[in-house]
């Protein structure tokens, strides 16, 4: 007697070969599983070799449903889930190289699972089974067969939703910081090509956030350039962390001592500076004190 059928698209080899695996280590007792393959479909038909009355065919029933609603959710969440993921970039990301794919799929699944603040990720993970394993629950209630992909499509449209905003974060993500990388091989261009004004620049952020320049004798550096740049704070909404960059590019110096590093705040700009100078930059705890003459 056939109770129940479970089908999946042969060709995913992946996902067939993690589905049987746990299909046949898990198998019911007193039931025993054929594989039949229908077109591009096997079917896992669940079978019992013996006859049983009414109540017990029902008692039997519901423990297999459970025992699929268990194997199955289990299976969509750890097995299948990176792999309707890939479908997702392969779909509407096919023009990235095969490493951006594989880095979108990597921070897409940490989007998906990685928590936040206020709620963690094992929380989100057992959320969604939950939600899966009462779908599957209730598709049993009133169906003998259960097609993998149909259920997937038709019955967890807002799982794949979820997937979608989180490859789309992911590649938005990619794109923000390819801009950058370029950003950063342009600012390092200008550097390299101009002579630079100072050999040696000191950065230190006073109590009101703003940043003084000081050469190698620690006194201030005052040039026109620089002044016209500052005259820019007034002129346009830029932030002093802008100014900063601006100037550093300007002088262009050979070496750049970063004092009291740790009271900025602004780990982005630090990292900036520290990629547009590469190898010329000295992040400080220390302390100076301009010198007046």
């Amino acid at each position: 007697m056939q109770l129940l059928s479970i089908g999946i698209d042969e060709r995913d080899q992946n996902a067939k070969a993690a589905l049987l695996s746990k299909a046949h280590s898990r198998k019911p007792d007193g039931l025993d599983i054929e594989e039949k393959s229908a077109g591009n479909i096997l079917f896992l038909n669940y079978v019992s070799r013996q006859q049983h009355d009414e109540t017990a065919l029902k008692e039997i029933s519901n423990r297999l449903h459970e025992y699929i609603a268990d194997s199955i959710s289990e299976f969509i969440m750890e097995d299948m889930q990176s792999q309707l993921v890939e479908k997702i970039i392969r779909d509407e990301y096919f023009y990235f190289s095969q490493e951006e794919k594989n880095k979108i799929l990597r921070d897409a699944m940490a989007i998906m699972w990685g928590g936040n603040p206020t709620v963690r990720s094992e929380v989100i993970r057992n959320r969604w089974r939950g939600r899966v394993w009462k779908r599957l629950m209730e598709h049993l209630q009133t169906n003998n067969e259960l097609v993998l992909e149909g259920f997937i499509r038709f019955r967890l449209k807002d799982f794949l939703s979820e997937l979608e905003e989180a490859v789309d974060r992911a590649v938005d993500d990619l794109l923000i910081e390819k801009e950058y990388t370029e950003f950063i091989k342009l600012l390092r261009y200008f550097v390299e090509i101009q002579e630079p004004k100072v050999d040696e620049v000191h950065v230190v952020m006073g109590d009101d956030k703003k940043y003084t320049l000081l050469d190698s004798s620690l006194r201030v550096i005052n040039n026109d350039i620089l002044e016209d740049l500052a005259k820019e704070i007034s002129d346009k909404e830029i932030s002093y962390d802008d100014l900063l960059i601006s100037s550093l590019i300007t002088i262009a110096p050979r070496k750049i001592t970063i004092h009291q590093f740790d009271k900025i705040k602004n780990t982005e700009l630090l990292n900036t500076i520290n990629n547009v100078f590469s190898g010329r930059v000295t992040m400080s705890k220390d302390s100076v004190i301009p010198r007046k003459y």
